[in-house]
């Protein structure tokens, strides 16, 4: 009983902690601090980097972007660190502890796959739906970019070239993020479904990953998968004017 309380309470408290860092609304306050404005009664409607940008500048949604994408990055490495890292219990890393007390001798478990990915399933729903903003956030873009760039170098380089193209052939945001945010999700499942099925081992993690740190494995891309779904679902009024052709282009990349 102990053991599944554990597993369950480890990700409660990993969503409830991912959705509270996500919630931050970075451009929402920074628009009422600094320019007595939400951005969210203005352009789109939205608080993402892509409404900021067009209210405030294109410095403060570039500012946007770095912020809404660290705050996806930091509560992910700060749920690796207590779990799989830091000295918590006389030298020895939480997760160590907890197997060793629990584990030892018998067959069941504690989690052995890496819980910390939950993090960021709540820093997206915390973007998108803020408790700290009404729950009226952003659309996930960057938060979903800085998913990609804490877990792999690959998942992030790919799909960042897609988005770069698309934004400078179509001149659409809302399109280059949901086309780029399903190649990560290619790539997340092509490595993860190369592991499982041994092709790859765990001596060539580094590969992809920025050596044994976060694992890259079908948790990750899972994970990934829910974040581009997310960010689609968030994008369906755009995808609506797309079809009907009257979605707003971009004028600053030429």
């Amino acid at each position: 009983m102990d053991i599944i309380l554990y597993n369950i309470g480890s990700v409660i408290v990993l969503l409830i902690f991912g959705y509270l860092f996500g919630s931050i609304p970075n451009a929402v306050w920074i628009g009422k601090i600094f320019f007595h404005k939400d951005p969210r009664d203005y352009g789109s409607g939205n608080a993402g980097a892509t409404n900021a940008g067009r209210v405030f500048g294109k410095k403060i949604g570039f500012l946007i972007i770095v912020l809404d994408s660290l705050k996806m990055i930091i509560p992910i490495y700060v749920a690796w660190i207590i779990l799989i890292k830091a000295p918590i219990n006389n030298g020895a890393p939480l997760m160590n502890t907890i197997v060793e007390k629990y584990v030892y001798g018998i067959n069941d478990a504690v989690i052995k796959w890496p819980v910390y990915w939950i993090t960021a399933l709540g820093c997206s729903l915390g973007h998108c739906f803020p408790i700290f903003a009404d729950f009226r956030g952003g659309k996930n873009a960057s938060s979903h970019f800085g998913l990609t760039l804490a877990a792999s170098w690959l998942i992030c380089f790919g799909p960042g070239i897609l988005y770069l193209v698309l934004l400078k052939a179509k001149k659409y945001v809302s399109l280059a993020s949901i086309l780029s945010s399903w190649l990560a999700v290619i790539i997340s499942w092509t490595w993860a479904i190369l592991i499982l099925t041994g092709v790859i081992n765990g001596s060539m993690v580094w590969l992809i990953c920025y050596g044994p740190a976060l694992e890259c494995d079908y948790v990750l891309a899972i994970i990934i998968t829910f974040s581009a779904g997310l960010l689609t679902y968030q994008h369906r009024g755009n995808i609506q004017r797309l079809r009907d052709g009257n979605e707003r282009k971009i004028t600053w990349m030429k």
